[in-house]
């Protein structure tokens, strides 16, 4: 989540960002409305890649001066199928490994060493393509708001 201070009132800003489109890696976010909330949404229908986007809610908060918006950013329900997996599989290896290492005898030491260091790598490998990815639209994303507030 992240918070922008702006001068104009929360009524002027809402008008200026409905409708608005802006591209982050060749991706179009449009700017819409939907049951009141201003929310930030990807258009990947014609993208052939595989992404974890975010849907970014922005909530403007009028205040004396000005106002500030706050936007929180989810991944879509449709991209966060694969994370998820990822890290139940990495949770599965990593309880497996703490199982042999208190259980099992010091010659299955190398496959504790083996699942630990498995879990570890795929978990820098997500956290390596998070970070170009989607972590990196939610930065460009909270930068496009505090330039056009």
């Amino acid at each position: 989540s992240f918070s922008v201070q702006s001068s104009k009132d929360a009524d002027t800003l809402r008008k200026h960002f409905l409708g608005q489109h802006f591209k982050i890696h060749d991706m179009d976010f449009e700017v819409s409305e939907k049951n009141g909330t201003i929310k930030v949404i990807p258009h990947a229908e014609n993208s052939d890649q595989v992404y974890t986007l975010p849907i970014t809610r922005l909530k403007f908060e009028n205040r004396p001066g000005g106002c500030t918006v706050r936007g929180l950013s989810k991944p879509r329900r449709i991209d966060i199928g694969g994370p998820y997996l990822i890290l139940i599989f990495v949770t599965f290896a990593l309880i497996a490994a703490a199982v042999l290492y208190i259980k099992a005898d010091a010659e299955y030491i190398r496959t504790v060493y083996i699942l630990t260091g498995g879990a570890l790598l795929v978990i820098a490998i997500l956290w390596f393509r998070m970070e170009q990815g989607y972590f990196d639209y939610i930065r460009k994303i909270k930068k496009w708001v505090k330039e056009h507030s």
